[in-house]
């Protein structure tokens, strides 16, 4: 029997697209022409191709040594965002919108990096590290974020889930209304293919 691979397996806190969150989304994605996303999490870790049994392991060895409830609230720092031009990808600044519609570009809210996010990643990556989890594709840098949405030239290809991952996602943009924080719903392993669905879900936060 062929066992099941998980080609764009990460750990990720899942955050409910509702109230103000929803609200700054669809503003901004309206404002930046941007195709906005249809689920929201914050990924602590991006493991990449692995096989079911693997995350299995690694889900096991996870909830020995879960995270506290406080983990579910998470400080937003501002909004943020990239694009692209030829020869690089540059933070987006001060630039009007609409000089950018005809760049590939994304944007995000940038999550306060806490000493648990950091902690709880880490441990994940050492567990993972144990089980034989593939962790080539784990950064080494963290930038703690939510993307909103993202899009480029119109009739120039599926930019649907055009990404970066090359450059800090800080706030990078003059934009005061964000909320403070927003609530997780939960903290789980799972997949491109499946999310917002859990392949193992580990901790469930009141919202």
């Amino acid at each position: 029997m062929t066992e099941n691979v998980y080609s764009t397996a990460y750990l990720s806190l899942a955050v409910p697209l509702s109230g103000e969150l929803l609200a700054v989304q669809q503003e901004m994605c309206r404002r930046y022409a941007l195709m906005p996303r249809s689920e929201v999490h914050l990924t602590l870790a991006f493991f990449g191709e692995n096989t079911a049994r693997k995350l299995g392991d690694l889900a096991r060895t996870l909830l020995d040594d879960l995270p506290s409830s406080e983990m579910g609230e998470i400080g937003i720092d501002g909004v943020g965002g990239a694009y692209e031009i030829t020869g690089g990808l540059r933070l987006i600044r001060d630039e009007e919108p609409d000089d950018l519609k005809e760049y590939p570009r994304v944007l995000w809210l940038a999550a306060s990096a806490l000493d648990e996010l950091r902690a709880v990643r880490e441990r994940a990556i050492h567990a993972a590290k144990t089980v034989g989890v593939n962790t080539a594709a784990v950064g080494q840098d963290f930038f703690p974020h939510l993307t909103l949405g993202s899009a480029g030239p119109a009739d120039h290809g599926n930019w649907a889930l055009w990404d970066v991952h090359t450059v800090p996602k800080r706030a990078t943009i003059d934009w005061q209304l964000t909320p403070d924080t927003v609530r997780a719903s939960k903290l789980h392993l799972t997949d491109v293919s499946i999310h917002p669905d859990s392949v193992h879900l580990l901790r469930v936060f009141p919202v």
